[in-house]
């Protein structure tokens, strides 16, 4: 009874290594999908989720163009809203930051809009190449450009069979 019980014992005490070995291997694969290098090889449906990260004020081109020399602290607060930084140091500047990072990818986007101030009044601006409000609201919420359609270009288009009313 002894030499049966010893057989029977055998066989699992040579898989305990590979039942070890693929526990190993599962636990690394898991703990290595939090890591950022394993974005470009591991699948995605095994990945985090990212959401995207918006930091800042969104500030616009149409925005920028209201912007007149001599205006007050206040109407330059009512247009573009509360600046991100203002400094103790530069009590005439105030610098409206904006930075977007898509949780898919590595995709950063950055603008930045300095406000300059010379006796309570705006004296100038300076900003980077600022978006249309459509387009920021598309960057925002991860929409493409969609075409807008033209009478001359629905008339036309092949999907289309007869034209509507444009709204």
């Amino acid at each position: 009874m002894g030499i049966i019980a010893a057989t029977m014992r055998s066989p699992s005490i040579c898989h305990a290594p590979r039942l070890l070995g693929a526990v190993a291997l599962a636990a690394g694969c898991l703990l290595l999908t939090g890591c950022e290098t394993a974005r470009t090889w591991v699948p995605p449906i095994v990945q985090p989720y990212r959401p995207d990260v918006q930091q800042g004020n969104v500030v616009t081109r149409e925005m920028v163009e209201q912007l007149r020399p001599g205006m007050s602290r206040e109407q330059v607060r009512f247009l573009l809203g509360t600046p991100l930084l203002t400094s103790v140091f530069h009590q005439d500047r105030w610098d409206y930051v904006y930075r977007l990072k898509r949780g898919k990818g590595s995709e950063v986007q950055m603008r930045l809009l300095t406000v300059f101030f010379k006796d309570n009044r705006l004296a100038e601006f300076k900003a980077d190449e600022l978006p249309s409000e459509t387009a920021a609201d598309n960057l925002i919420i991860g929409r493409e450009k969609k075409p807008i359609l033209t009478p001359s270009t629905r008339a036309t288009d092949p999907g289309r069979e007869t034209p509507g009313p444009i709204y």
